[in-house]
């Protein structure tokens, strides 16, 4: 969340799945070691905790990542997906940006700033793709 915070792009996401989210077993307190499996992309069962947790329909999620293995899992369970890190997709791949400010531009059409027409009545982008390029151009973030 913090890079996220740095770039300007808190705000982009409805939802963020990390390994936290898909372990809350491990976090509790009467959780015993060993007595729950530790769920990892790639692995299917991952990608389907992460679309569950986010209940989300996958053929409308963009699922990034920046390792050829995880984006291989996402596309595997329906993800749209997107391999930051690198300028060629890979098979599949539906997007490659050399980082997450890229997808303004890669993507632009989940950038739009008015309401789209959803199912559940719209998700509301609140960057434009010129915002998010000015942000892009001007934030530094140390590694």
């Amino acid at each position: 969340m913090k890079v996220l915070e740095r770039l300007g792009l808190e705000d982009c996401f409805e939802e963020i799945i990390c390994f936290e989210t898909m372990n809350p077993n491990l976090f509790g307190s009467t959780t015993r070691p060993g007595e729950h499996p530790v769920v990892l992309k790639p692995s299917l069962t991952a990608m389907d905790v992460c679309i569950r947790v986010a209940n989300v329909d996958p053929r409308r999620a963009v699922f990034l990542d920046d390792n050829v293995h995880n984006i291989t899992a996402g596309k595997s369970v329906g993800l749209s997906t997107i391999l930051v890190g690198r300028s060629e997709k890979t098979k599949d791949a539906d997007y490659a940006v050399e980082s997450v400010t890229d997808i303004a531009t890669a993507v632009p059409d989940i950038w739009a700033t008015a309401t789209t027409g959803c199912d559940d009545g719209g998700v509301r982008i609140r960057r434009s793709k010129s915002e998010l390029e000015g942000i892009a151009s001007i934030t530094a973030v140390g590694a």
